[in-house]
């Protein structure tokens, strides 16, 4: 164990957080990552040959701090660099399946942050601009969702080792190099300009304009010195966000997922002007009623995710039921807040406004992807290109 939680500290050190020699990290950490926080903050020592500061919060609040000081003395310290941000996730801290009041679970925001369900604050002028990074640390409740009430801590761990191939000693390579395919992924797609967006699937079909002044994103985050970054590990998916009144048709998702506490089977949902306009499920149909009467944005198609559904992770993650992975298990359609990192040119609300990007509370995630998937972009000039097709990612250009 101690073996596989120090490949996975020196994964997150290499690959995720890009350290170098010089940059002062600092780990927010809730009590039951304590141990884990620790044994990344002395690897990470290794690198930066600075202090580490290990937060510890508790409901959001600071209950201490303290430094993991490296071998060196303080004289023998290289120049500070640059500041450096990551937090723990358990993945237990999510209730789960829980028998929440569903009117109560919606108009309380503590809860709906429990549930992984509220949308990125839209700070334009306070974005961040240093390297940061989630990182979740596995729990029995989290592994019993996937691998049934009776898995064992191996199972668990099993699991979570080919999420992120910790198997050996190569993932930092495996995360680089997809780390590469999806920035090119991105830069093909955005050299198309924005596009039409026609999502088809076994019996559906969904299109939509994507948003003006807005980019494909996703993948490795970049600072504005050039330095990168990966924000979420294990990364699959690149997303755009779409004009909040241009989506029109219908989909069906692929694959059971969780919405306040219930889990949700066989939905199907009707949309035009851009919002959903009737839904079913053969199961969890009250708690998607109780998601949409958030606000009148949680109705509306704000982003469209794609993502192989070939990969580790749609094969090994065959329902969603944590929103640290919902993006990345296979492609997805998004209800709610738009994603920021997808942003240009805006520099105030009206900015945002003029992108007709939904802004409601909350988000969430439905996976749609599988093996009859496509999607094809029609650009203004009328190139179009074949994106995917049978759910996978398409190198092959035109239609």
């Amino acid at each position: 164990m101690e073996n596989l939680l120090r490949r996975y500290a020196r994964l997150v050190i290499s690959a995720q957080l890009k350290l170098m020699e010089g940059d002062t990290l600092s780990i927010n950490t809730e009590s039951s990552t304590i141990q884990f926080a620790r044994l990344l903050a002395k690897e990470a020592t290794l690198t930066t040959r600075q202090t580490v500061m290990i937060v510890e919060i508790n409901h959001g609040k600071v209950v201490q701090a303290y430094p993991i000081d490296p071998a060196e003395k303080e004289i023998f310290r290289p120049p500070v660099r640059m500041v450096v941000m990551c937090h723990l996730i358990d993945l237990d801290s999510k209730p789960y399946l829980s028998d929440f009041d569903l009117n109560q679970a919606k108009d309380e925001v503590t809860v709906l942050s429990q549930f992984g369900m509220l949308s990125e604050p839209v700070f334009l002028d306070r974005r961040i601009a240093v390297p940061w990074a989630n990182i979740p640390y596995p729990g029995y409740n989290w592994a019993a969702q996937l691998l049934g009430k009776h898995a064992s801590d191996e199972e668990m761990w099993n699991l979570f080792s080919a999420l992120y191939r910790l198997e050996n000693d190569w993932a930092s390579s495996f995360w680089e190099e997809q780390g590469m395919m999806l920035e090119y992924r991105k830069q093909r797609l955005n050299a198309l300009g924005e596009s039409k967006l026609v999502l088809e699937g076994d019996g559906w079909s969904l299109s939509a304009d994507q948003a003006k002044q807005t980019l494909w994103a996703g993948g490795r985050a970049k600072l504005s010195n050039n330095r990168s970054f990966v924000p979420i590990l294990p990364m699959q998916s690149i997303h755009a966000s779409v004009d909040s009144a241009s989506a029109e048709g219908s989909f069906i998702a692929s694959r059971p997922f969780q919405v306040l506490g219930r889990e949700v089977v066989g939905a199907r949902f009707t949309i035009k002007d851009g919002k959903v306009v009737a839904f079913h499920a053969d199961q969890g149909e009250d708690a998607l009623a109780a998601f949409f009467a958030v606000d009148e944005g949680a109705k509306t198609v704000s982003e469209i995710s794609i993502a192989d559904n070939d990969t580790m992770e749609s094969r090994y993650l065959g329902k969603s039921v944590h929103p640290h992975f919902a993006k990345e298990l296979t492609t997805s359609v998004v209800l709610g807040g738009f994603s920021i990192d997808v942003l240009t040119t805006q520099m105030d609300d009206e900015d945002v406004d003029a992108s007709k990007l939904c802004r409601s509370l909350v988000r969430l995630e439905i996976p749609v992807g599988d093996s009859h998937l496509s999607l094809k972009l029609t650009n203004a000039n009328g190139d179009e290109q074949l994106v995917m097709y049978e759910g996978i990612y398409t190198e092959t250009g035109g239609v």
